[in-house]
């Protein structure tokens, strides 16, 4: 059985991605999420609020782009 934190991706639309890098919030809607990254670093497992959650994701997608540069 597959978890439902791995199975719901946000609209990439919605965010900046990176190839291979695509949020995923559990629940998807609502006012709080637990957030994961579909590279399979999870980010933040406890419950926060949307906006916040996207804040530590666009400090993932950073982490990744400083990797890559070097």
């Amino acid at each position: 059985m597959t978890s439902p934190l791995t199975e719901t991706p946000i609209d990439p639309q919605e965010t900046d991605f990176h190839p291979g890098h695509t949020p995923i919030l559990e629940p998807p809607e609502g006012p709080d999420s637990a957030l994961a990254c579909t590279c399979g670093g999870f980010l933040e497992l406890t419950p926060d609020t949307k906006p916040a959650q996207m804040s530590r994701y666009r400090l993932h997608l950073e982490e990744v782009r400083r990797e890559v540069l070097n």
